[in-house]
Parts: C-alpha cells; sequence; structure tokens
C-alpha cells in the first residue's frame, strides 16, 4: 500500500478513536449527584448527598460540605448551585444575592468555557446602598488520567475557574477542578493547596 495511503487510514482510524472516546465521555455522569454518596479527601473534607428539598423556590439536591449544607440543581444542561449572600445592618439581616449560580454547562467538551454574571443593587436601611457584582468564567482545560489515594481515574476533565464577588466584602478566587467519570471531583487545587480523593462511594451503602 503506497505510504500516503497508509497515512490516511492511520489518520482515519485515529479520528474514529477520538470521536468513539469523546462520545463515550459525553455519556459519562461527571457530577453525580446520587443520595447517599460519600466522598472522603485529604486533607481532611468530607462530601456527601443528601436528600432533595425545596429551597429559594426549586427543589434541590442537598449536598454536605464537611456536614454544611449547600443546595445544588442538576440538569442535562447544566449544573448550578445556591448563591446566598447577607450582610447585617442595624440588627436586621439583609440578602444581597440569593440565586442558584452556574458552576457547570453540560456535556462537559474540551475547550468549552462558559461565563454568568449576577449584578443588582441592595437599599439597606432606606438609605444605604450596596452594589453587588457576582461573576464565574470556567473552560474545560483537557482531558487527563490523574492518580490518587483512592486509585487512578482515566479520562478525568480538568477545568479551570475564576469567580469575581464585589459587595460587601469583596474577592476574587481561581481554582483547578479534575472531574473523573462515575466519580466526581478527585483533585482540586485551590489557594496553593491541593486536596485529594481519598474513598468514596455513589449511592448508599448496601
Amino acid at each position: 500500500m503506497p505510504s500516503s495511503r497508509l497515512l490516511l487510514v492511520a489518520l482515519l482510524l485515529g479520528l474514529t478513536g477520538c470521536g468513539d472516546m469523546l462520545m463515550h465521555r459525553a455519556g459519562q455522569d461527571y457530577f453525580p449527584l446520587v443520595s447517599g454518596s460519600c466522598w472522603t479527601y485529604e486533607p481532611a473534607r468530607v462530601d456527601s448527598v443528601g436528600h432533595d428539598s425545596t429551597v429559594a423556590g426549586r427543589r434541590a439536591k442537598v449536598v454536605y460540605r464537611d456536614f454544611a449544607p449547600e443546595f445544588w440543581l442538576k440538569t442535562t444542561a447544566e449544573v448550578r448551585r445556591l448563591i446566598r449572600r447577607t450582610v447585617i445592618r442595624g440588627g436586621y439581616e439583609y440578602v444581597l444575592e440569593e440565586q442558584y449560580g452556574l458552576e457547570y454547562v453540560l456535556p462537559l467538551v474540551v475547550g468549552a468555557s462558559w461565563a454568568e454574571a449576577f449584578r443588582d443593587t441592595v437599599v439597606l436601611l432606606g438609605t444605604d446602598t450596596v452594589p453587588v457584582f457576582d461573576s464565574i468564567w470556567a473552560r474545560v482545560a483537557a482531558v487527563e488520567d490523574l492518580t490518587t489515594p483512592a486509585g487512578s481515574f482515566l479520562q478525568c476533565y480538568r477545568i479551570d475557574i475564576n469567580r469575581t464577588v464585589q459587595a460587601e466584602t469583596s474577592f476574587t478566587e481561581s481554582r483547578t477542578e479534575w472531574l473523573a467519570p462515575g466519580v466526581g471531583l478527585v483533585r482540586l487545587d485551590y489557594g496553593g493547596n491541593t486536596t485529594l480523593l481519598l474513598d468514596y462511594h455513589i449511592g448508599p451503602l448496601p
């Protein structure tokens, strides 16, 4: 067979293999919110999924991060988390922000990115105002194989996430997450620290 035809065959086989892997990843659950699931990380951190609850007008899944409840929504197109920021003035609590903010756009695909911004101005004590700005930008940077104390995980998506908040307290944060198919978060790099998956189970233990 001429070398040009050999090259074409090799290229087609490579493209077919890449397409098969892309379709395989698209059918996987990289953020399983199954009641009874639990993930243990080092250094010390425990995440678990509880029951459903109606919060802020939506039926959400309760996720406990180190036993503190969070509220998540998941569809075939996206994953959102309840964000609630408050401030105390004159003995009263004022809500600066309460919304299900975007976390992930599904399905995950290398090179895909998403962004969302929340803006509002909250009036406190009749005259005092607080402008609120909360934005997220994220990008699926790569597909990587990863090893943690919980084992080896293939075809993990590496996601770079940046958030900026300007309100009563303002901050900017950046983090990188690795999500494994059928497992979820297996590694987190944030604030100069690395968190690795130590043990997990999806769904309740028998």
